[in-house]
């Protein structure tokens, strides 16, 4: 991956988690599959493009919002998985 790939991704990523906060904070509301699913999405990417622009902390910032972000997720699925039975 060349740097400028790395750049766009990291940017797309940014720009990911930005919707889903957004997304969340303007209706107002708890978080829901949508923004939750981007803050992960967004995350990951972020995390991707470090691989090649490494900075240590903004890693461990970018894997423990995605961490965050699939326990919310996994929550959301089992909590939705509960309401059917």
């Amino acid at each position: 991956m060349t740097a400028s790939t790395a750049d766009l991704i990291g940017f797309v990523g940014a720009l990911t988690i930005l919707i889903g906060y957004a997304h969340q904070t303007l209706r107002n509301a708890a978080p829901d599959l949508f923004s939750t699913l981007l803050n992960f999405l967004g995350a990951s990417l972020l995390a991707l493009s470090l691989s090649v622009n490494f900075n240590l902390p903004a890693l461990c910032l970018e894997l423990a919002w995605a961490a965050i972000a699939a326990f919310g997720l996994v929550r959301m699925t089992v909590a939705r998985s509960g309401a059917r039975a």
